[in-house]
């Protein structure tokens, strides 16, 4: 059964936010579904509420129950927009679902294990739906060791490797490709490769998390995967445990500020009534996650009104700052700053979701002296030791602190 979502004053003013609440699942109870048939009959702005689904990646959940419970109340041109939206959502995933399948029979023939996490994976398995969950990439993880010959298949197979948030050359681009040991300043601990005719962009990853984030759960992941059918086929995939320690991990990486991310832990935990709460705990507190655990699990309770073990939303109500952050994370998530995070509240932000302070100390250094493409940009086509980017890591923060001073 569903616990009642708590929303703070600035959520439940606004019908808008509140039905896109109420739509945000794969399963609404009576009690919701009357609530939402009462709140579209107000002066509902429908631009602003497409507008908020497709900003939280929400837009399928919204036009699967509208539809099935009140499509007379919504506005023929609106819910035509969205059944639009709904089907484009259905080929997408359907033609992410087919490469992914590809891939990892190539993967398979290659002898290299291979692991997708997210996209597919996760809207069959926690959703049951391809069609539900809005996802636009793929996301393969591999072992550190077999990062060239994934490389060097992707290539082989037309994709390109696509340089992030950094302007280079043909000349930095090629040496870029070549590089062996280029994966040592890629901070999201992932080569982003895209298809350009397919129109299919795959993250090759080589850890679930980024590098500076300090949250190891890579071994995790390889000593407990199992199995979800997609389109008749069976593909590897986390654990029902390491799913949600793979969600609440990246729900705080990127500081919540997109209500999918808690929709997925929601759909998962209804999806795995089974799961083993003690032993997630337990991994999430060796890990130095238990903050990160408890935040995500308090969100989708209060906003989407899952139901968690009472021995579980006990521990988590003991810990004050977990309902401080939760606070913080709604009273944002809403408003037209939250997709606007600064370096500075980031940093802030992900220091506050450590309980350990070594785990603080050991990401803030991470952090401050962990190479990035930006740095290898400044000695791109020698071959210097690794260890000589650390250092120049610091004096080009410096130096790029200066100059915005300066200037």
């Amino acid at each position: 059964m569903l616990q009642s979502p708590v929303l703070n004053s600035s959520l439940a003013t606004h019908p808008e936010i509140q039905i896109l609440l109420c739509c945000a699942t794969t399963q609404i109870e009576s009690e919701t579904a009357s609530r939402l048939k009462a709140l579209v009959q107000e002066n509902i702005d429908w631009v602003k509420l497409t507008q908020l689904a497709q900003q939280h990646r929400v837009m399928p959940l919204l036009y699967s129950n509208l539809n099935a419970i009140c499509p007379q109340a919504v506005p023929k041109d609106i819910l035509n927009q969205l059944l639009v939206n709904f089907r484009a959502n259905t080929r997408r995933s359907l033609l992410l679902s087919a490469e992914l399948v590809r891939l990892l029979n190539l993967f398979e023939a290659q002898k290299i294990s291979a692991l997708p996490f997210k996209g597919p994976v996760l809207a069959a398995s926690a959703y049951g739906n391809l069609s539900l969950r809005q996802f636009s990439d793929l996301d393969i993880l591999v072992r550190p060791q077999d990062i060239e010959k994934a490389k060097a298949l992707f290539l082989s197979e037309g994709y390109r490797m696509k340089i992030e948030r950094i302007e280079v050359t043909q000349e930095q681009e090629a040496a870029f490709v070549r590089s062996q040991s280029i994966h040592q300043f890629v901070r999201e601990a992932a080569y982003p490769f895209i298809h350009h005719k397919k129109g299919v962009t795959a993250e090759l990853h080589w850890g679930i998390m980024p590098q500076y984030f300090c949250f190891p759960i890579d071994s995790l992941a390889w000593e407990q995967s199992e199995f979800v059918s997609i389109a008749s086929n069976k593909v590897p995939n986390l654990s029902p445990e390491n799913t949600l320690m793979m969600l609440v991990g990246h729900g705080t990486k990127d500081c919540w500020t997109q209500l999918a991310r808690i929709c997925d832990i929601a759909e998962l935990i209804r999806s795995h009534p089974q799961l083993n709460w003690t032993k997630l705990i337990e991994q999430a507190r060796i890990k130095g996650g238990q903050r990160i655990l408890f935040l995500g699990l308090m969100l989708a309770r209060n906003l989407l009104g899952v139901s968690l073990p009472e021995e579980v939303w006990q521990k988590i109500q003991a810990e004050q700052e977990v309902e401080l952050l939760a606070r913080q994370v709604s009273e944002r998530l809403f408003s037209p700053s939250n997709a606007s995070f600064q370096d500075g509240s980031v940093t802030r932000f992900h220091l506050g979701t450590r309980e350990r302070l070594m785990d603080k100390v050991r990401y803030f250094i991470k952090v401050l002296i962990t190479p990035t493409t930006s740095d290898w940009l400044l000695l791109p086509l020698a071959q210097f030791p690794a260890f000589l980017y650390y250092l120049l890591r610091p004096i080009r923060l410096v130096r790029e602190q200066v100059s915005k001073v300066l200037n």
